[in-house]
């Protein structure tokens, strides 16, 4: 059963999601799916809404929803930033806590790149249980991408202007601010979980080698790399075994 959700979010916003939810009156472990940079709820080549009727079709809920100015919610992207989408983030899980059909003990994220960084910070802020979770293509070391997405001009552009044009997005000073000299990654070194990380070896957006580093500093990381495969999965192939591997390790660990 898929289910259209509206919530608000802390700024008043509407924050639009699907729920997948297994048919009976049992309580579902959950998954819930955190999109990445001005992405939305079904994901490239729809890999979220796959991955979400296959996580149903076993018995495990999903919610996968648009942060504040993405996809079908209310809002700009110009004003984006991670501390706005954790909040959204935090809205997501109060409402997700009240639903009598979700087992709260049984609950986990899957992040892609920026949404990641989302992810580990709402655990870790919150201290939220989650059982596990798979990061595809994480955005974590954003001050060492910062190099990678823009050029010098570009920064000089961004501070003067108020703002830098990606493709069909405007992105506000707010976001350069916030992350030009961040680095998120030790904030995994909080999460003890057991976590899965997918990553393209051809990955040009996030290489690879960051996510290589992380495993090799966290025991509890395990990384699986695609031959071939870029920042958004986008191989009809490769996408299926994105959704089958991530599949897998969710029913591995909440079944």
């Amino acid at each position: 059963m898929e289910k259209p959700i509206i919530l608000k979010n802390k700024r008043g916003k509407q924050l639009v999601g699907i729920l997948h939810l297994p048919r009976g009156r049992k309580k579902w472990p959950l998954i819930v799916i955190c999109h990445g940079f001005a992405g939305i709820k079904t994901g490239s080549g729809g890999k979220y809404v796959r991955l979400a009727r296959d996580l149903e079709s076993k018995k495990i809920a999903c919610f996968r929803f648009d942060f504040e100015g993405c996809g079908d919610s209310e809002g700009d992207l110009e004003g984006v930033t991670v501390k706005r989408c954790v909040f959204d983030l935090e809205s997501v899980m109060k409402w997700v806590l009240r639903q009598e059909n979700i087992n709260k003990n049984k609950i986990a994220f899957l992040g892609s790149s920026f949404g990641v960084i989302i992810a580990t910070l709402l655990i870790t802020k919150t201290k939220f249980p989650a059982k596990t979770a798979v990061f595809w293509n994480p955005a974590l070391n954003q001050r060492k991408l910062f190099p990678v997405w823009y050029t010098k001009k570009d920064l000089r552009i961004w501070k003067k202007r108020g703002y830098i044009i990606r493709k069909e997005n405007k992105i506000g000073i707010s976001y350069l601010r916030e992350n030009e000299k961040k680095d998120y990654s030790s904030v995994l070194s909080q999460i003890s979980v057991p976590i899965l990380l997918i990553h393209g070896q051809k990955d040009e957006t996030v290489p690879l080698k960051f996510s290589k580093k992380l495993a090799r500093e966290h025991r509890n990381i395990q990384l699986k790399i695609y031959p071939g495969a870029d920042h958004k999965f986008e191989d009809y192939y490769i996408q299926k075994r994105l959704v089958k591997d991530t599949l897998n390790w969710f029913l591995k660990f909440l079944k």
